[in-house]
């Protein structure tokens, strides 16, 4: 074999290594499943999250969320969003961030207090409490900030979400039960001063970012089974999507607590 042609075969090759999507088991507390990446546990990252086991790939920025309900949730919620228009609204993030990526604790108290006193609250990304932290990270692009509305001579305080536009909203057979799903992109970038604080991965500048929630009613939803949930959060040119995570769940094992 000529040395010009082995060199084409091993760009070849390392060129579909580079292409393929590695996937690796996951033994949460709540599931056994195999989700394409290279997942490390991050419960430093828990704080306020005791629900849900964390996963973070550190190389690609990519976030993963594990738990287990006693059944579906915010079903007539999503259900709005499975013909939903084209166009980007903030309801889907609202939604998105009330279920899987809530705000922090120490971010909402210290904006309570802040708007108590008539002060306007930080950023998520310009407080050091939430340094080097997924969590914080994805939260915060998903929030856009508190407004103060004089509602019927009284002020009430409103939380804003960004834009988002919603890819997938379904309820689904598959096999082995019923899935619930909403997938949505954010519209904007990913804000750079968020990157540096929480220590994301400098490959997610410029990139918009990818969140999903996966409901897995084993049996069906009228089985009165567990159902378990997967959220996950990546830049939107990454593979992983919940159509990733649909392709493992039939293999999923799901743990009895």
């Amino acid at each position: 074999m000529s040395r010009r042609w082995s060199r084409f075969l091993l760009v070849a090759v390392l060129c579909a290594l580079a292409g393929r999507s590695l996937s690796q088991q996951i033994q949460s507390t709540y599931a056994d499943l195999t989700v394409p990446g290279n997942w490390q546990p991050a419960k430093q990252f828990a704080a306020g999250n005791s629900a849900f086991d964390i996963y973070f790939d550190a190389g690609s920025g990519a976030m993963l969320l594990v738990s287990q309900q006693a059944g579906l949730l915010r079903v007539a919620e999503i259900a709005k969003f499975f013909s939903a228009p084209s166009g980007a609204g903030n309801e889907a993030a609202r939604l998105m961030s009330a279920a899987q990526f809530q705000l922090p604790a120490l971010f909402s108290d210290r904006a309570s207090k802040d708007l108590s006193k008539g002060s306007k609250p930080p950023r998520m990304w310009d407080m050091k409490e939430g340094e080097g932290s997924p969590v914080w990270f994805y939260a915060s692009q998903l929030f856009d900030e508190y407004q103060i509305k004089n509602v019927g001579g009284s002020s009430e305080i409103k939380e804003q979400f960004v834009p988002v536009r919603v890819t997938r909203a379904e309820q689904r057979a598959v096999a082995g039960g019923d899935v619930l799903l909403l997938e949505i992109e954010t519209e904007r970038a990913a804000n750079d001063t968020a990157i540096k604080r929480f220590h994301m991965p400098t490959s997610l500048k410029d990139q918009r970012l990818r969140y999903g929630w996966v409901q897995f009613a084993p049996g069906g939803i009228a089985s009165g089974q567990g159902v378990l949930s997967i959220g996950i959060a990546a830049p939107a040119n990454s593979t992983l999507s919940v159509e990733e995570v649909l392709k493992q769940l039939g293999a999923a094992k799901m743990k009895q607590l």
